[in-house]
């Protein structure tokens, strides 16, 4: 609506100024070049701005499924013993397109249950290091129908993270005992980094 505003102000300084004399015409020229550069830079506000809200809302989505995975490897860990009692450990591999292979041992729930506050469908995770979390949640709770990819570090600082919050979102499957899931991973879970395709498998 700037940007048209401004054109509409350049044809009638133009307009006006056919019709008088030099010191006019400069004068009108002057004002349509500065009505046209107010409204440039409020397009280009607009657009900023646009992309700030964008971006604190994916951040605020992300907190959310960070916080909820967080709350569900404490509870993985309480249950560890059990789990490898129940036979529910495996192994997982992620596979990314630029060269790096990662390999897990990871604990698996496969039944659907609630953990903080939010159905969980299935999960993987793995204390190695570095570490990983895989999980798909449910249509129940605070967090509904996001899929989640995460590698970290012992510090659990995210190397690669992949999930539907995601530009380029991954979607998991579970077929029997086995979670597939393919789709892009961002750097340190930013997406304004680098990132790269691949492939995630766990064996449960």
């Amino acid at each position: 609506m700037r940007t048209k505003l401004g054109i509409l102000t350049i044809a009638a300084a133009l307009a006006i100024a056919a019709c008088g004399d030099d010191d006019d015409v400069g004068q009108v020229l002057d004002d349509a070049q500065s009505a046209v550069s107010a409204a440039v830079s409020g397009a280009v506000d607009d657009a900023e701005e646009a992309v700030a809200d964008a971006r604190s809302t994916a951040s605020d989505v992300q907190a959310q499924v960070e916080d909820a995975v967080e709350d569900l490897v404490e509870e993985a860990q309480d249950a560890q013993d059990a789990l490898e009692e129940a036979g529910g450990a495996g192994t997982a591999t992620l596979t990314l397109d630029n060269g790096e292979t990662f390999e897990f041992s990871v604990l698996c729930m496969l039944e659907p249950q609630m953990a903080a506050g939010s159905e969980i469908l299935f999960t993987a995770v793995s204390y190695d290091d570095p570490g990983l979390d895989i999980t798909q949640f449910g249509d129940e709770g605070n967090v509904t129908g996001v899929a989640s990819v995460s590698v970290y570090d012992g510090a659990f600082n995210t190397l690669w993270d992949s999930g539907s919050i995601y530009p380029e979102p991954i979607e998991l499957s579970l077929d029997g005992s086995t979670i597939t899931g393919q789709g892009t991973f961002y750097q340190g879970g930013d997406i304004a980094g680098a990132t790269t395709t691949g492939q995630i498998v766990a064996n449960c």
